[in-house]
């Protein structure tokens, strides 16, 4: 095509038709630059195509991290409403000041115990390498910043930490009053009856049972936040099938 072009250019100098060539050079850069913005519109479709690819591919792993961590702290607040429910057998055994029980064997043995969250936020930790700007839908990419920058950091600061703090001040007492069995689930006291008069036990149960109750607020409301942004994902994604089909 050059070639012809070009053929036609020399032709019209040879027969020095001045007029006439310069109207063809013209037109020939009209056509030249036409070509070049037709490229760089192609070239620019293209990088459009890969971003939202890209941005899709993180979507899918946000969610995926999501899922899985939803499915952990269900666990875990499972876990750690066992916990408070062993503990408040030992209050009723104090406050009946009945005999002790071996049944309390497991009570004792989750006193120091409980289930830590472990969110996985690979995923998000990618995402923020790569920009979050690349998620197009602004309050979407709002939502998962809140998410893991806020929600989730109450969680395992301000009630985990909670919990490591208790376990610090309170583990000296445990290990001098209760002394472990086959398994940090299966103790007992030294001295049951003279443990039911110690205040210092009493209070120490209770605030590990205050504590846990409030884990088990910020697990709720972090599994509704998760929840809620897993729907969104899907909406999203959904939505971006629906337009490539």
């Amino acid at each position: 095509m050059i070639k012809f072009f070009r053929h036609i250019r020399y032709n019209l100098m040879e027969q020095n038709k001045t007029g006439k060539y310069l109207k063809y050079a013209i037109g020939e850069i009209i056509l030249v630059v036409i070509g070049i913005l037709i490229a760089l519109q192609i070239n620019n479709w293209n990088e459009a195509r890969k971003l939202r690819v890209e941005e899709i591919s993180h979507l899918l792993e946000v969610k995926s991290n999501l899922e899985v961590t939803l499915n952990s702290f269900k666990n875990d607040t499972l876990f750690n409403l066992k916990t408070i429910q062993q503990l408040r057998r030992i209050e009723h055994y104090i406050a009946e000041d009945l005999p002790y029980n071996p049944e309390l064997n497991v009570a004792f043995g989750l006193i120091g115990n409980w289930a830590s969250p472990y969110p996985i936020v690979t995923a998000y930790t990618t995402l923020k390498t790569k920009g979050l700007d690349i998620i197009s839908n602004s309050a979407l990419r709002n939502k998962i910043a809140s998410f893991y920058e806020f929600e989730l950091v109450l969680l395992t600061n301000d009630y985990d930490k909670g919990e490591w703090a208790l376990l610090q001040a309170f583990n000296p007492f445990i290990y001098e009053h209760v002394r472990s069995k086959n398994s940090q689930q299966d103790a007992g006291p030294n001295d049951f009856e003279s443990l039911k008069l110690n205040k210092q036990f009493r209070n120490i149960l209770g605030k590990i049972i205050s504590q846990r109750e409030s884990g088990l607020i910020f697990y709720k409301q972090a599994m509704i936040s998760i929840q809620a942004l897993i729907d969104l994902l899907d909406q999203e994604l959904n939505a971006r099938n629906q337009k490539v089909l």
